[in-house]
């Protein structure tokens, strides 16, 4: 199965010219990036907007600041790399082609949950009286199809060409130095991205009383602090692992990721909702307002935990080539060393002899 992937990806990538000049493309990316972050702006604006007006409801005023925060962050991110990749920053290329693989793994796992849950949404949305019966089908459709857009299409676009030889050697060519991400393989930089990301959550579980669940029961307090600290220091040690490729750091994420997912399943399977929210510091009008979202399930998180665990699980078995043991070492070469040494070792050819016309 993995070499049949492995083939699939070259088929896909390709090309007639892999020294082909793309600076014109890096450009263009570079320049959609960017207008992306400007989107990304202007929802946070609209979020503040939206808040100002119509409150809260359901949602936690410090929940409220770190999505903005999470908007802004997008906003800095796209602009930064958008104008990494107009410079052909390798730096840049390799950023944008492990952000493009998080969106779609996270995107993919989205779109199986709206799945899951689409016959409770329609009813959400066809109760609110704001649609028709055909027209809450249509909104859901729509929601489908720009989900997809956005979350699979479009980096799936941006995986094809950042991930092409023809940019890559572009990169090397236009930004001959090594930067910091030729030193580990862009999966395990990707996998290294998404772990230290989890080590925050030391700072986001403080918003929810560090509630968490543990093989059926419910810790909060300083009793979950304590394992929400555990988990913060081992997806960090799995981040460093990541990039530095030890061999170790592979079976901790593994055993890490199964525990977690093994746990939630277990704990959100008979689980009561109201109890969950009160445990977590929401008010009576917050808990009555995220009970009236019926998608937010026992059985819809249920669904989601096995679903992340799943697709991390096969995503490790893929990665794990790409680990070596300690004492190894990868050398960095520059582009333009790269490129004498294959031109070294390519054969020099026999002189021809000319015909004589005299």
């Amino acid at each position: 199965m993995k070499e049949f992937f492995t083939k699939a990806i070259q088929q896909v990538t390709a090309e007639r010219d892999p020294m082909r000049d793309r600076s014109v493309g890096l450009v263009v990316f570079g320049t959609l990036d960017i207008l992306f972050g400007i989107f990304c702006f202007s929802m946070a604006m609209l979020l503040l907007i939206s808040v100002s007006s119509l409150g809260l409801g359901g949602m936690k005023p410090v929940h409220y600041e770190i999505a903005l925060l999470f908007l802004f962050f997008l906003t800095g991110w796209f602009i930064v790399v958008g104008l990494g990749s107009i410079k052909a920053r390798r730096w840049a290329r390799a950023l944008l082609l492990v952000g493009a693989w998080v969106a779609v793994f996270f995107g993919t796992l989205v779109l199986a949950v709206i799945l899951f849950v689409l016959p409770e949404m329609y009813n959400l949305v066809a109760d609110s009286a704001l649609f028709p019966p055909r027209g809450a089908l249509d909104f859901l459709s729509l929601l489908i199809f720009v989900l997809v857009l956005l979350q699979v299409a479009f980096p799936m676009v941006g995986i094809a060409f950042y991930g092409s030889q023809s940019v890559q050697a572009t990169c090397e060519r236009l930004n001959p130095e090594p930067s910091w991400t030729d030193h580990c393989p862009l999966p395990l930089l990707a996998m290294s991205f998404i772990s230290i990301t989890g080590s925050f959550s030391i700072i986001f579980a403080g918003t929810t009383n560090y509630t968490v669940f543990v093989f059926g029961r419910v810790l909060n307090g300083f009793p979950g602090a304590v394992v929400v600290a555990f988990i913060s220091a081992a997806c960090g040690y799995v981040g460093w692992g990541a990039y530095t490729r030890k061999m170790h750091a592979w079976w901790s994420a593994y055993a890490l990721i199964v525990l977690l997912s093994a746990s939630m399943m277990l704990t959100f399977s008979g689980m009561d909702m109201a109890t969950m929210y009160d445990l977590m510091g929401y008010t009576d009008e917050q808990n009555r307002h995220l009970q009236e979202f019926y998608p937010l399930s026992p059985s819809t998180l249920t669904f989601m935990s096995c679903a992340w665990g799943i697709m991390a699980c096969i995503y490790l078995v893929w990665v794990r080539d790409r680990f070596r043991p300690e004492k190894d070492d990868v050398e960095v070469k520059s582009y333009e060393r790269r490129l004498a040494e294959e031109n070294a070792a390519k054969p020099e050819e026999a002189p021809r002899n000319r015909m004589r016309l005299d």
